[in-house]
């Protein structure tokens, strides 16, 4: 009798040491967080943008105010030639002012990315970057002001809900504001 109970303990510390041993390794390779918030004065937000865009690795989305960073627009060109579906909003009023803008958003539709704008009254405010992996949203616009001298937050997301919710509503926009260049989506 001793003997089988020695087996059934055995058989038990093994189970337990390899049940320890698979969650260790499970919340090992989770991620330590996914939501980071970053204020421009502490960190470059351009830079976490930009890193966004390059691990991606289907499609880029994003719709911003302001967007006269020729570093950011780079990396959407480079995810485009890496043959990722690259698509963007922007401001009409921002657009047609800003001639820094309007070289850049041309440059980017020159390459085969299209850069819709809002057809109302209002403004088209947002600031979001949503990729297949992640999302990006705060009050960052796209500029050198925004970037080294205003006060500026972003919102870094992995989570798969939030980041399917953004991709959704940029989705929703796209088709809200798509010229009469055909489907998009």
């Amino acid at each position: 009798m001793k003997n089988k109970r020695d087996v059934v303990y055995l058989i038990i510390i093994i189970f337990l040491i390899g049940l320890c041993a698979q969650l260790y390794y499970s919340f090992r390779y989770l991620p330590a967080h996914q939501i980071s918030v970053y204020y421009n004065q502490d960190h470059p937000l351009n830079t976490e943008i930009i890193n966004e865009i390059r691990d991606a690795d289907k499609f880029v989305y994003f719709s911003v105010y302001t967007f006269t960073r020729a570093d950011i627009k780079d990396a959407l060109l480079a995810a485009k030639y890496r043959g990722l579906k690259v698509i963007g909003l922007t401001d009409k009023d921002q657009y047609s002012q800003l001639d820094q803008q309007k070289k850049l958003i041309q440059e980017l539709e020159k390459n085969g990315i299209p850069v819709y704008q809002q057809n109302h009254a209002g403004i088209m405010h947002t600031k979001v970057l949503v990729t297949d992996k992640a999302y990006a949203s705060g009050s960052y616009n796209w500029t050198a002001a925004a970037t080294d001298l205003n006060d500026e937050v972003l919102e870094v997301g992995h989570d798969q809900t939030l980041r399917q919710k953004y991709e959704s509503i940029l989705e929703e926009m796209f088709k809200k504001y798509e010229t009469n260049t055909g489907s998009v989506i």
